[in-house]
């Protein structure tokens, strides 16, 4: 039995986890520039608690953002060690 991974598809993966990160990091910044436009349009309690939620927000996704980008670094490194396994497994079965 076989086992046989798609790099091309894995690496693929991988950029797709760092364009969420991009993204995710994008609209934390929008995010952010909302927080300004809303402190500067709106003032009182509801304000203030509104734009808390936002600033949460905004948290959330950056760290998401971070997460994806680990993700992508860790995924990238898993298949590199996987395919010098496979690399150095496929030379040991031909110098037999």
């Amino acid at each position: 039995m076989e086992i046989t991974l798609d790099y091309s598809k894995a690496e693929r993966q991988a950029e797709c986890l760092e364009q969420c990160a991009s993204d995710l990091l994008r609209h934390s910044r929008e995010v952010g520039s909302i927080i300004a436009d809303v402190r500067n349009v709106w003032q009182g309690d509801t304000a203030n608690a509104y734009v808390r939620k936002l600033a949460a927000l905004e948290d959330e996704l950056r760290v998401n953002a971070e997460r994806c980008g680990r993700d992508a670094i860790d995924f990238r490194a898993k298949i590199k060690a996987i395919k010098l396994a496979d690399e150095e497994a496929k030379a040991a079965i031909e110098s037999d």
